[in-house]
């Protein structure tokens, strides 16, 4: 018995001594064999062509510095009775300087961790921050230009939660620390966590059975400092009392990208550094040019003169 189905013959072969039905296929004819390989041929002669995977392929504007970082939240140590920890990220990034390709990657939530036998909690949280900042050259050409954008203008903050057997959650832990930008390359920091002093019983109570609920409102004032220039009161965790908890490692791989001009502006730093070795070198050739110019006013104030 056969029944022809895509142009092959299929065959029912029932086996000696059983009710097995052996099912085996065979081409119809060699025309069918010949079209299928040049089939074959022609699919296997095709190039396909592929996108590089590059996380730099974007262009940038011709002034921009772009700064990729993968930020990993490691690990988290030394939180004393405390073995259920997630941590709640912000990082704060001014939009007047900043542009932001992922908006969203600027704040997030970590899995929640069981401490192991070393006491540590382990999270291996990846989330990436992409920003570029435009620079803007001087007119002046005695100044040297900054052509890395400040690091300070890029926080992270962390916060820790500790969630109890009752399922109540409470912050454990407040810290930050510079995002690093420049040089480009991979960064190991271990970011010292502190949490508001409770010495009210019925606080103490609360948070043990209720959970607290988080003694800062707002979770950036934590990387403000006193002398930033405000003119606020209240700023930063130093007015009020405060106790240590424990620390969370973060690593960062940093990577930079740099527009057209930014890269000119390097290369003409970089001669005029091998050119200028010296403090006393570039003094000298300062009073050099100052003296060219004052001879040259000095015959244009002549030939006015004779003219």
């Amino acid at each position: 018995m056969s029944n022809e189905i895509l142009g092959s013959a299929i065959k029912y072969t029932t086996l000696p001594g059983s009710s097995i039905v052996a099912i085996t296929t065979e081409w119809k004819s060699s025309k069918h064999t010949a079209r299928r390989s040049l089939q074959m041929k022609k699919m296997s002669s095709k190039v396909i062509s592929r996108e590089p995977n590059n996380i730099f392929g974007e262009n940038i504007k011709a002034d921009g510095i772009r700064h990729v970082v993968n930020v990993t939240i490691d690990t988290a140590k030394e939180f004393h009775n405390c073995n259920h920890l997630y941590i709640r990220y912000v990082v704060d990034a001014p939009a007047e300087d900043w542009v932001l390709a992922e908006p969203k990657s600027l704040h997030g939530v970590t899995h929640q961790s069981r401490a192991g036998n070393d006491s540590s909690n382990h999270f291996g949280h990846r989330f990436t921050l992409d920003v570029s900042k435009s620079w803007q050259h001087s007119s002046s050409s005695s100044e040297t230009p900054d052509l890395i954008p400040t690091p300070s203008m890029l926080l992270l903050l962390l916060e820790v939660y500790d969630v109890n057997m009752w399922n109540r959650q409470k912050s454990v832990g407040y810290g930050f620390t510079h995002v690093p930008l420049t040089p480009a390359g991979s960064y190991s920091i271990v970011i010292p966590t502190w949490r508001p002093n409770i010495t009210e019983t019925s606080l103490q109570l609360r948070e043990y059975f209720l959970g607290l609920a988080p003694q800062i409102e707002n979770i950036k004032y934590a990387g403000v400092s006193n002398n930033d220039g405000n003119n606020e009161t209240v700023l930063g965790r130093f007015p009020f009392k405060t106790e240590t908890s424990g620390s969370v490692h973060v690593r960062f791989d940093t990577m930079i990208q740099r527009g057209r001009n930014v890269l000119e502006q390097e290369q003409i730093r970089a001669s005029i550094n091998v050119h200028r070795p010296s403090a006393t070198s570039s003094a000298v050739e300062e009073v050099i040019q100052t003296y060219h110019r004052a001879k040259q006013r000095l015959k244009a104030a002549h030939d006015a003169l004779l003219g």
